[in-house]
């Protein structure tokens, strides 16, 4: 449990850190497709994630790290439009990127105990 904590908070503060960067290939590829780029720029970020620290197997991090980083987005457009915080957060960018590290840190939890169930119920 404390491993997997770590884990998270490791994950929490990567996330922050790398969104800017990642926001912003877009404008470097000049793509015009900035939920696209994002989506892929996290669900690399997201299938390293669980493939290094969780080791899973390559599949399943794979579809597990892409489905999380497009439900974590999806939540962070979704806090963005809704203007939450608009007194300390103007244009709800740094709104957008603390949802989505906590919504993906959220989802890996679901999909963890999910899997572990699973193993549980498929193993007896």
């Amino acid at each position: 449990m404390k491993k997997r904590l770590l884990a998270y908070i490791l994950l929490f503060i990567v996330y922050c850190f790398l969104a800017v960067p990642i926001a912003t290939l877009d404008d470097i590829l000049n793509t015009h497709q900035f939920e696209l780029v994002t989506g892929l720029g996290f669900g690399i970020l997201n299938f390293l994630f669980s493939f290094i620290v969780l080791k899973w197997k390559i599949i399943f991090s794979v579809i597990s790290g892409l489905f999380i980083a497009f439900l974590a987005l999806a939540m962070a457009n979704l806090t963005w439009l809704l203007k939450i915080a608009p007194e300390w957060d103007d244009y709800g960018i740094m709104t957008a990127i603390l949802t989505n590290a906590a919504s993906s840190i959220v989802f890996w939890e679901i999909i963890f105990w999910s899997k572990s169930k699973s193993a549980r119920i498929f193993n007896k």
